[in-house]
Parts: C-alpha cells; structure tokens; sequence
C-alpha cells in the first residue's frame, strides 16, 4: 500500500493582526489493504438450481465423519466457506479546498473562521462479513462511491472576547471593579453537511450471504424534515419486499426519507425495488447523505485578581448551547420496522462550572 499527498496554498496578510489563507489538499491512496473472499458463492447460480439439504447449520467436524450440512454448493469449493485473503486491491481519493481567516488576538478580540469543500471517494471504508467490504469480490468497482466519512461542506468559527463591560470602573475600587472586570465569551460555532449512507433491501439475491444487497433504483430518492413526524399508509399486498409494518397498516415517525417506495411505488416519487435471484441491485454505495450539524459550543469565563500572586477563575461552558437535535443518520435496512426512521442523535445539551484558584 502506499499514499500520495499534495497541497499548495497562499497566504496574504489583510490587515496587521488578520491573514487569509487559501490551500488545496489530495491524497490519494492505491493498492490499500483488502480481505476479499476467494471462495465467494457464484452469481449465475440461481436458487432453483440449488435443490433442497442446503441447512447452513454448524457440523462438529465437517471434513470427516459426518455429512457437512455447512456446504455451499454454489459456491467454488464447496466443501469450504468464507476464505478471507489480503490483497492490495483497495483505493481511495480524497480532494479538498480550505478557506481561512484568522485574527490575532488584539483589542480583546480574536476569530478564526475556516471554509471546508471536499470529496472523499473509495472502495469501501471498512470491512463487512462476507466480502470484505465488496458487495461483489469479482468486480471491487461496484462499491466505488463516496467514503463513509465524506463531508462535502464544513464551517467552523470560533472566537473570543473579552468584555469591556469593566471600563467604567477600571479606576475604581472596591466590589463594582472587580466584579465587572476579566469577563470573556468564547465561542466555537460548527456547520456541517451529512455524511453520506447506503439503503441496503435485507436480502441476498446475489447470494454471498452477507444480506448486504442493494437495491435496484427507478425514479429519484424523496428525503423530508426528519424534525415532523410523517405518517404513510400501508404498502399493496402484493409488495411482497415492503417491510412488513408497511403491508398491513399505517406507520408513522421521524421519517428522513420515504419508506413506503421500498419494492412499491409510491405518489411516482421512488421505487427500490430487491432486484432478481443472482443479482446485484443498481443503487450506487452511499448515495444518500444523511442529516448535517449546527452546532453552538459556548463559554464564558470570569478572572478576578486577588492579590499580586493570587487570582481565582470561575468558567461556565455550555457544549450544544441551543440544544440543537444533532440527527444521526436512518435506519437504512429494508426489511426494519423503523425502515427510513431516525431515531438516534448526538448528544444533547450539556452545561459544566469549573472555579480554578491560581497562587
């Protein structure tokens, strides 16, 4: 394996304190370690041609003295199963222009602001049960698709400042000195577009048991506000790939996209569809892109002078200030009750006091 790293950049100085800068960042990496399975079940081979006694069960000693129920018999070695093996098959590209704006602190004031555009492409970004990442081992291309981690936008601002609300009183003495002195906000401010998923339909058309199967794709994929709950009413009865809360009634919750267009087609907006026995469905790797991040951490910070040698720090920090819902991603398994449902965020609003006491 190995990587190639590239950047280049400019920096011009605005004022005397601010500076932007303006870089270009790629990395690519080739030959990258992969665990493909060598012994991988063959797509042409369809489930009629199989015949029954397939039981997929454990055996005690499968290469002597007994049948072996764990036989695969359409796969190349049939008295073998899943055969991981290392190969240098794996690739990725990553490209990404930064943005930056920074101010040095002076007159009780520093910001950095920074602008993040990127593109990270791969294989695969981690490692699966049966394939080693690939839906189809003979052709690791299939998976080419934006990483796990993609991030096509980000912003991060973050400043400090410290509070002149102590000027009035700085030739003073006494309590209104003091306590109206050595205030300071900080703020790091964070937005972020979703990171990208794959909807899998739950079965193994393609029979490399790993139930990681994609769908096939008809029509474009709907999203919605996951924020509202949405209500959808059952699939026909001949849908016979919806997930079953679907087929016989009426579901409702944080929808992030449509979920009754699973095998169905529904108001002409998206079909995926399981696809046929020995196939692999035509939805690409990570084609949705789940919820972003708004995100407001805050502190403030309060120091008081004691003595010359002595002072005491007092800092409230509020981490996900507003409370802001931060959505991961939905379920993206077909056949789940919650198919298409959000239903986990990052964590919520969370509030800390710190007194330090310097000498």
């Amino acid at each position: 394996p190995y990587s190639e790293n590239y950047n280049f950049g400019f920096q011009y100085q605005l004022t005397k304190d601010t500076a932007i800068e303006a870089v270009y960042v790629g990395s690519l990496g080739r030959k990258l370690i992969s665990t493909p399975d060598v012994n991988p079940p063959q797509p042409s081979v369809e489930l009629a041609q199989l015949g029954n006694g397939f039981l997929n069960e454990d055996c005690a000693r499968p290469l002597s003295g007994c049948i072996n129920p764990t036989t695969d018999p359409n796969t190349s070695l049939q008295d073998l199963g899943l055969i991981l093996t290392n190969k240098s098959t794996g690739l990725s590209d990553s490209h990404e222009f930064q943005l930056t704006v920074d101010k040095r602190f002076n007159h009780g004031l520093s910001f950095r602001a920074a602008y993040t555009f990127g593109k990270a492409i791969d294989l695969s970004s981690g490692f699966r049960a049966r394939s080693g990442g690939y839906t189809d081992p003979f052709d690791p291309r299939l998976d080419r698709g934006l990483a796990d981690f993609d991030v096509t936008h980000r912003v991060v601002i973050s400043g400090s400042w410290e509070l002149p609300i102590g000027r009035p009183f700085r030739n003073g003495n006494g309590f209104a000195r003091r306590a109206t002195e050595g205030w300071q906000v900080n703020v790091i401010t964070s937005f972020q577009s979703g990171q990208p998923f794959t909807i899998f339909s739950d079965n193994d058309n393609s029979l490399q048991g790993n139930f990681l199967d994609r769908p096939n794709l008809i029509g474009k994929i709907r999203t919605m506000n996951a924020r509202q709950v949405t209500s959808f009413s059952g699939a026909a009865a001949n849908c016979s790939g919806a997930s079953p809360d679907l087929v016989t009634g009426n579901i409702s919750g944080n929808f992030y996209f449509d979920p009754t267009a699973f095998d169905c087609q529904f108001n002409n907006d998206l079909h995926l569809d399981p696809g046929s026995i020995a196939s692999f469905g035509d939805l690409g790797r990570n084609t949705l892109r789940g919820p972003g991040i708004n995100n407001w951490d805050i502190s403030f910070l309060k120091k008081t002078k004691i003595t010359e040698s002595k002072s005491l720090e007092f800092r409230a920090e509020m981490f996900n200030a507003f409370n802001h819902a931060q959505f991961l991603n939905p379920d993206p398994f077909g056949f789940d009750s919650t198919f298409g449902q959000i239903s986990q965020t990052r964590g919520p609003r969370l509030v800390q006091f710190a007194l330090k006491f310097y000498y």
